[in-house]
Formats: structure tokens, sequence, C-alpha cells
């Protein structure tokens, strides 16, 4: 019975996680900081990138070009790396 309620916790942990992701990139995308769905580009990652936020930018990479996580990260960190960039 313990292992249920601790099963039915991780589901509820879950969801909660979700629910608040989505909100959160609602919120960007109403911002106007994050692409609406569909029409991100690599100059809308380019942006995230040198606003600092690397993660919606590794996300939003992911979704465009629909690669692992890994390739995603070593891609979002070369951008971070160009020099023109840094200067924004």
């Amino acid at each position: 019975m313990t292992f249920l309620y601790f099963v039915l916790a991780v589901v509820a942990v879950a969801f909660a996680v979700d629910a608040f992701n989505r909100r959160r990139i609602r919120n960007l995308q109403q911002s106007g900081v994050y692409p609406p769905p569909g029409q991100g580009g690599t100059n809308d990652v380019e942006r995230l990138v040198a606003l600092g936020r690397k993660i919606d930018a590794i996300k939003l990479y992911r979704h465009i070009h629909r690669t692992d996580l890994k390739t995603a990260k070593k891609a979002v960190d070369e951008l971070a790396d160009r020099a023109d960039l840094r200067q924004r």
C-alpha cells in the first residue's frame, strides 16, 4: 500500500511540474521572449542565448531541430561562445 502512495505522489509531482513548465512557456510567449508554437527559428534561439536564457534556448533548439538533449546543449553552448552574441 505504501508503494501505491509513493507512485501516486510521483505522478502528482510530474503533473505539477508539467503544468508549471507549460505556464512558464505561455508567459514567455505572451511577453514576446519565446516564439509562438511552430514559428521558432535559429534567430530565436540566438536571441534567447543573448538574453541569458540558455535552458529555454536548448528547449527551443530541440523543438526546432528534433534533436536529443546532448546535441542541443552542445549547439547552444557553441552559440553562446560566439563573440557577436556575447556583445549584445
